[in-house]
């Protein structure tokens, strides 16, 4: 497996990261909100199109480098996965998809800009990847929301977090399969993190109890259909 690095918390390339994503994510979102409907929905595959250019950078570096493995690089963490359905919602708008961004993909992307680990170890390209990913899972559910439109059904939160236990249902037992720990359900990841609150398999009873919070508080807040 890769060692994995850390991002110490306020350091100078951990406020560098988080602000620059945040600047780009508001910028993006302001200039796309201004686009006529025509150029909105060709931005929309031009998004697509240069996360999924993202991915295949990052995997051919990874297999070129050597150090690609199924223990590490198979796209089963909560935020891979959330990366590839908002490729998939971009192109297809399908409903469920975007709710599963709106409720799961931001909290997940801002928590792992707070406690950055690169999970395929350290260079430029991977740090450029990690904040890419992570700042696009903030990005897309409020760009479907503000620039296209998209609004969540009134019981799309419920259902958003029975399908996240269907995924961990079956991401659990792979992990002690392929000795890995996606989505963290094997072990706890490296970083400080005041919410990772007792050992396995405590931590994540506590863990999705703050999922459900994060549910509710978007739900809340966002509007709805």
């Amino acid at each position: 497996m890769v060692s994995h690095s850390i991002i110490e918390p306020l350091s100078s390339i951990w406020w560098i990261g988080l602000g620059s994503s945040l600047i780009i994510i508001v910028l993006a979102l302001l200039f796309f909100k201004n686009l006529s409907s025509a150029l909105k929905a060709k931005s929309s595959k031009l998004l697509s199109t240069s996360f999924i250019l993202v991915y295949l950078i990052t995997t051919i570096t990874a297999i070129q480098s050597g150090s690609w493995n199924i223990h590490d690089n198979l796209p089963l963490h909560l935020c891979r996965i959330s990366f590839f359905i908002s490729i998939i919602v971009l192109l297809t708008q399908k409903q469920w998809m975007y709710e599963w961004t709106l409720y799961l993909a931001i909290p997940s992307g801002f928590h792992s800009m707070l406690t950055p680990e690169l999970t395929m170890g350290w260079n430029n390209w991977y740090l450029f990847d990690y904040y890419f990913v992570h700042g696009a899972l903030i990005f897309v559910p409020l760009y479907l929301t503000i620039v296209m439109g998209m609004r969540a059904r009134a019981n799309a939160w419920k259902h958003t977090f029975y399908r996240l236990q269907l995924a961990v249902l079956l991401i659990l037992p792979l992990n002690f399969v392929i000795d890995s720990n996606y989505m963290y359900l094997k072990a706890k990841p490296i970083v400080e993190n005041p919410l990772l609150i007792g050992d396995w398999p405590f931590y994540i009873l506590f863990l999705e109890l703050i999922v459900l919070i994060h549910i509710l508080i978007i739900h809340k807040l966002s509007p709805k259909k």
